[in-house]
């Protein structure tokens, strides 16, 4: 690699890391309109969903924001990989209370409507436990702007995504895992460690990955529609003639 390439790619690297630090923003427990706040004049990341794809699931159970349950996001079958997404919706769930006062604590998850109309959601708790919340978290969305426009987003699937390739919040990602043709379930995935973690539909267990090769072939996860394939600058130093 000459010298001018390098320099190029240690620069875009730099300014990748730099903006991630500008927009990382902070969370805050989801009480009425709080959640996830990007800081002021960031644009955002790649790898983060707007605001204006979710929809807050009050504490006291209501939705905000004059949502209602017609909004949360459903896959057609031939945009889910052929999978049929019946009242199964991603849910996030961020506590700073559960586990201790101000421990922050967050994940995503399996959100559902009970027969009472009662919007809940199943996540896997700080200590690998099932918890079911029915208020205080948040289901995705169709836009709040522009609730007629096509899904922006898409599942992929493969051992050459990295974090900001797909969608979530820092290390914490959107995936949904292939239990079988009848189960599919939405939950919290770690790209970096190949791991899911998710709670089954059918009996209400947690449910976990933690092998590349069984998080490669039944983990889907979630990214920004695009029709260019995953950037990897480390990749592309370890390898100069990818530059050639």
């Amino acid at each position: 690699m000459s010298g001018l390439k390098l320099v190029t790619v240690l620069l875009l690297a730099l300014c990748t890391a730099t903006e991630a630090a500008k927009c990382r923003g902070k969370y805050m427990e989801m009480r009425g309109r709080e959640g996830f706040v990007t800081r002021g004049g960031c644009r955002g990341l790649d790898s983060q969903i707007q605001e204006e794809y979710w929809t807050t699931v009050g504490f006291d159970g209501d939705l905000r924001d004059g949502r209602t349950t017609d909004d949360f996001l459903v896959f057609p079958a031939n945009e889910n990989n052929g999978h049929t997404q019946t009242n199964s919706f991603v849910g996030y769930w961020i506590t700073r209370s559960k586990y201790g006062e101000n421990v922050h604590y967050e994940a995503f998850g399996h959100a559902f409507i009970k027969p009472d109309g009662k919007v809940c959601g199943w996540f896997v708790g700080s200590h690998k436990e099932v918890v079911e919340v029915c208020g205080g978290f948040r289901v995705l969305s169709r836009s709040r702007f522009n609730p007629h426009q096509p899904i922006p987003f898409e599942w992929v699937q493969g051992e050459q995504y990295r974090n900001r390739d797909v969608l979530g919040f820092h290390h914490h990602k959107i995936a949904k895992y292939e239990a079988n043709a009848d189960e599919v379930l939405f939950g919290d995935a770690d790209v970096k460690g190949k791991k899911f973690n998710g709670v089954s539909i059918n009996n209400e267990q947690r449910v976990e990955v933690d092998t590349p090769e069984t998080f490669h072939r039944k983990v889907w996860l979630l990214r920004k529609k695009s029709t260019q394939p995953p950037s990897d600058v480390r990749a592309a130093y370890h390898h100069p003639r990818k530059l050639l």
